[in-house]
């Protein structure tokens, strides 16, 4: 599945193994490895971890 943020995809392979928040800073570790993205502001990395759990 992937998210598109700022015009950028954000490949997810499910499951998702852990999600770590702090404000801005999402990482999450899924089947191909971890990832680290940074959003603008901490109501656009909610909606992104709202997303990963719905699809988890």
């Amino acid at each position: 599945m992937s998210y598109t943020y700022n015009g950028t995809q954000i490949r997810v392979e499910c499951p998702v193994h852990n999600i770590s928040v702090n404000k801005q800073k999402v990482v999450f570790a899924d089947v191909s490895g971890q990832q680290i993205n940074i959003f603008s502001n901490t109501s656009e990395a909610r909606h992104f971890v709202d997303w990963l759990l719905q699809i988890h």
